[in-house]
């Protein structure tokens, strides 16, 4: 997963009234195209003709840590929020990052291959529209194709961004700083996760969360 970046730029948006009456190949076709921006016909043919529109409740957990990636998720619509997390050596789950824009793929991997496993668990917080393509198919594309391929490099980049942000955020900032850092990062899903998950991500116990977000309120109202 890769914070709070889509595939593209901004924020893409598919007019729900144009998608009535499409069936599924022709929904995830535009998906393709318009969320992740892949133009070549052929490319996105096979895409859509390998993935599945999928609605799933909260608290499904997608893919576990360590598991063989043989599907790659990605958020379909707005309005879903995915959780992912790894287990600590204490036996606590660890939450590494959310994802709740369109496009955001829910797997935690650093590179497209053909073994790849997963170094977190990715679990639902809300009921989700999600987008599920084989594993297999996207790595052979992205061989093929130069739009799968841009697709997949955005997707690893971004993950690496993020993945130093949090790093450095966990390691140089003070408590009410990491929060800061969550609201911005996260701005639309702040009041729609709970505090106890929100404390895992910035690495600290519910009860200093408290304190901080007094702070917090204390300073910006």
């Amino acid at each position: 997963m890769t914070g709070n970046k889509s595939m593209v730029n901004g924020k893409p948006k598919i007019n729900q009234d144009a998608m009535e009456g499409l069936n599924e190949t022709q929904e995830l076709k535009i998906f393709y195209q318009r969320i992740m921006g892949i133009r070549e016909e052929t490319a996105v043919q096979e895409l859509a003709e390998h993935s599945e529109l999928l609605k799933l409740k909260a608290k499904t957990i997608l893919l576990k840590e360590n598991d063989k990636v043989d599907r790659i998720h990605f958020l379909y619509k707005a309005g879903g929020i995915v959780k992912a997390y790894y287990d600590t050596r204490k036996g606590k789950k660890q939450i590494h990052c959310f994802a709740y824009l369109p496009g955001e793929p829910l797997v935690g991997i650093m590179n497209i291959d053909k073994n790849m496993t997963s170094f977190v668990t990715t679990e639902l917080v809300t009921d989700c529209e999600i987008v599920s393509a084989s594993a297999d198919d996207i790595y052979r594309l992205s061989r093929e194709s130069v739009d799968v391929a841009l697709a997949c490099t955005r997707m690893q980049g971004i993950s690496s961004i993020r993945e130093f942000e949090y790093e450095k955020m966990i390691l140089s900032y003070n408590p009410l700083e990491r929060y800061e850092y969550f609201v911005e990062t996260y701005p639309e899903i702040v009041d729609k996760v709970s505090k106890k998950e929100i404390a895992s991500y910035l690495n600290m116990t519910p009860e200093s969360l408290s304190r901080v977000l007094k702070k917090y309120k204390e300073l910006h109202g």
